[in-house]
């Protein structure tokens, strides 16, 4: 069973390299006749490389079961390893950046069955100075930001729940998604799940935008610049993935 494990990882290694998504569909057949037990077993067999390679071609709209069963840990992984396969357009078009890692948060994390799942991930990812750095761009716009159309009862009101005369955005938190009417596709949704399940977390995000002090656009190109440099020396124990720049294309 270990050689089965094996071969099995090594032939998705394989085909990651080559064809991220064929990767994925490989796992995918391989699920049909494997336990979850042997499918994590599989998972853990596979390099972080390869995990980013196979999760980043999937969104809310066509799931993975590989990301239903990754660990926490995993999931952090990726989140920290991703910023290495951003496409230049990415990178320096803050508009696309906010949007593109909004919708791999929000895929990583509503993928999950439970919601202890979901805090564990968030709270994981949190944890690592580059993987707060990662939660926080979605949301910087819409924290530093706020449009002046947002009326008074909007979801907008309830970023900082401390009344200490330094607010970021407004206050009175409502965490409620569905009094909102919130949409998946809103990043507001999101920020009120964070708030709701992981409040340390949304706490920490908070706190790291507290402290930047320019606009919003110069802190993303800031945490764009640290988190490429934070992937790059965490890759470094493996040279030959150096330049994993050209390994694959995001899914749109």
């Amino acid at each position: 069973m270990n050689n089965l494990i094996e071969l099995t990882a090594a032939e998705i290694k394989d085909l990651a390299d080559v064809e991220p998504q064929q990767a994925s569909k490989r796992f995918e057949i391989i699920a049909n006749t494997m336990s979850d037990d042997q499918l994590v077993d599989v998972i853990e067999h596979m390099d972080i490389v390869t995990l980013t390679q196979i999760n980043s071609h999937h969104d809310i709209s066509c799931p993975s079961i590989m990301s239903e069963l990754m660990t926490p840990e995993q999931i952090r992984d990726i989140v920290c390893q991703q910023p290495l396969y951003w496409e230049e357009q990415i990178k320096t078009n803050a508009d696309e950046l906010m949007h593109h890692t909004f919708e791999f948060l929000t895929y990583l994390i509503r993928i999950q069955g439970t919601e202890e799942k979901q805090a564990a991930i968030l709270e994981c990812i949190a944890e690592d100075p580059a993987g707060l750095f990662y939660l926080s761009i979605p949301f910087i716009e819409l924290i530093l930001s706020p449009s002046a159309e947002q009326d008074t009862n909007s979801i907008y009101e309830s970023f900082d729940d401390e009344d200490d005369g330094e607010t970021v955005g407004y206050s009175n938190w409502q965490a409620d998604e569905e009094a909102h009417s919130l949409a998946i596709d809103d990043p507001r949704s999101l920020l009120a799940l964070i708030k709701q399940i992981a409040p340390d977390v949304a706490s920490s995000i908070k706190n790291l935008l507290r402290n930047e002090s320019s606009g919003w656009e110069q802190i993303i190109d800031k945490f764009v610049n640290e988190l490429v440099l934070q992937a790059k020396e965490k890759n470094e124990v493996a040279d030959e993935y150096a330049e994993v720049d050209d390994m694959f294309t995001f899914l749109d």
